[in-house]
């Protein structure tokens, strides 16, 4: 079990944001998963600079 406080605003802010959720813990618990699941924002950086840094090889070849 996770237990964390919030502000009032935070809580509006939540609130606002789980409008499609049964309830504000379904919505936590779904964006607490999937952010697990996904590939940290920083990796998805790399790799884009990555391409990008390929494709200008690429284009300055050409």
């Amino acid at each position: 079990m996770v237990i964390f406080r919030l502000t009032e605003d935070e809580y509006e802010s939540l609130q606002a944001a789980s409008n499609g959720s049964r309830s504000l813990s379904e919505f936590a618990r779904a964006r607490l998963m999937g952010s697990l699941r996904s590939t940290p924002l920083d990796a998805q950086i790399t790799e884009i600079k990555t391409t990008v840094n390929r494709l200008a090889e690429l284009l300055e070849r050409s």
